[in-house]
């Protein structure tokens, strides 16, 4: 077991760097190849784990991003209600069709992102409204479900909002998602403790990942920053499919 937890350590720790540069992604990079190295299930529970310390890491590196409370807090809660329901659903149901729908989805939304949609305009948050909810909603249904609830939230609001307000907003916001996640897996008993490595070798390559991720932020332009969402959403919506 400790050769596996080198390997997922080693796998988080490139996907957080990808979370300390754009604010998301580790689990889909992490659920994705995790799943063929070990237990999927038990991969996506550790992928919601990891997603709490990489994003209270990131959230002690920047303390800035508590800022905008007034949009975080009520759309992290939406995701949190989402969260819960998917982690229900996930417990009672199999989710391919979803996945597959899904993905199909995505796909055609980050070749949007990579070739065809306009630069993101805005630099300041409002209060949440209605659309706001609806899509908070579904993407932390979509984490619960499927271990990947980032694609519906980051189409939302990679288009309009630019990255250092785009990487402020969803790093708490999917805190408290990952925090739901975990919390509604215990609840159900899908933690395994029996596999202990799994929970201390991979953490220390989320916090190296999001420093290394974190110092190279402010390197990356905005048209790169669009096309890097862009390619992990074609990621997650390949990864969906399979």
């Amino acid at each position: 077991m400790l050769e596996i937890a080198i390997v997922l350590g080693l796998l988080a720790l490139f996907s957080h760097i990808i979370k300390g540069l754009t604010g998301f992604g580790p689990a889909i990079i992490f659920v994705s190849i995790g799943s063929l190295i070990y237990n999927p299930i038990e991969v996506i529970v550790l992928a919601a784990l990891l997603d709490i310390i990489g994003g209270g890491y990131l959230l002690s590196l920047n303390p800035h991003f508590f800022q905008n409370e007034k949009y975080w807090i009520p759309m992290g809660l939406t995701m949190i209600i989402g969260a819960i329901i998917g982690s229900l659903t996930l417990y009672l149901f199999p989710p391919e069709l979803f996945e597959y729908l899904l993905g199909i989805s995505i796909i055609l939304i980050a070749i949007w992102f990579l070739f065809g949609q306009s630069e993101p305009t805005e630099e300041g948050t409002h209060k949440i409204n209605y659309i706001d909810s609806v899509v908070g909603t579904f993407s932390g249904f979509c984490g619960g479900f499927t271990g990947m609830g980032g694609p519906p939230l980051i189409i939302y609001l990679g288009s309009k909002l630019k990255k250092d307000l785009f990487r402020a907003v969803i790093v708490p916001i999917f805190l408290m998602s990952a925090i739901a996640r975990f919390s509604t897996y215990a609840a159900l008993g899908m933690v395994n403790t029996a596999t202990i490595w799994f929970y201390i070798v991979p953490p220390v390559g989320v916090i190296i990942g999001n420093y290394i991720g974190n110092r190279m932020f402010s390197q990356v332009k905005q048209r790169w920053f669009t096309v890097l969402i862009g390619i992990i959403l074609f990621l997650s919506g390949i990864q969906l499919m399979i």
